[in-house]
């Protein structure tokens, strides 16, 4: 009995190992005004966004890319974009539908909320999709259709935070207000918590068969 513990123990930990090295260590990858690419339009600063090329209508739809983020069995992936001056929620309000590419397709996943004149989040749950790892791997695209009604409303955004496994910065809606990183395991000291634990196994396992 006291061998099949140990063994259950060695394997155990064993497990431990290869799943941390597999997996990523939770990351947040933020897409704001200081990594914009040419075609794409996070505004600078809150001052900024009433200004062009940043407050944009139906006819400049626009899209961006997350940097990859390397890893596998993610627990959960969060995409937070913020937007200014969504008027959501009134009769005949804005609808700013955004879509994520899956590989093969575009797939909507729905609008952004909000409110007037104000910096509001909103969190797409890419969680539970087959393809999200991988695209997440490769880089995750991203569009926003401006006004799919072309009722003549505007919006702003911010920035948009991609984070796997709770993510590693906390981020507000108003740009130009950097992140704050916070804390997460380090997966080494992991590893290692994990070979000491094989290492304790095999050394009462030796004593054991003495």
């Amino acid at each position: 009995m006291k061998k099949q513990l140990m063994s259950s123990t060695i394997l155990g930990a064993l497990a431990l190992v290869v799943s941390t090295i597999s997996s990523a260590v939770p990351i947040t990858d933020v897409q704001e005004y200081i990594n914009n690419t040419p075609t794409e339009f996070f505004v600078i600063d809150d001052a900024s966004k009433y200004d062009s090329p940043y407050y944009r209508e139906s006819d400049q739809d626009w899209g961006w890319v997350h940097s990859g983020i390397v890893g596998s069995g993610f627990t959960s992936i969060i995409l937070d974009i913020s937007a200014f001056d969504v008027d959501f929620g009134l009769v005949d309000g804005e609808l700013d539908m955004i879509d994520i590419y899956d590989g093969s397709n575009w797939v909507s996943f729905g609008n952004l909320n909000g409110s007037d004149d104000s910096w509001d989040f909103t969190s797409f749950d890419l969680s539970g999709y087959a393809w999200a790892e991988a695209q997440v791997n490769a880089g995750l695209q991203v569009r926003m259709d401006i006004d799919t009604l072309n009722e003549g409303w505007l919006v702003t955004l911010g920035r948009a935070a991609l984070s796997v496994d709770g993510g590693d910065q906390v981020c507000v809606p108003t740009p130009g207000v950097p992140c704050v990183s916070v804390d997460v395991p380090e997966p080494t000291s992991i590893v290692l918590l994990s070979l000491g634990l094989v290492g304790l196994g095999l050394s009462r396992r030796r004593q054991f068969n003495k």
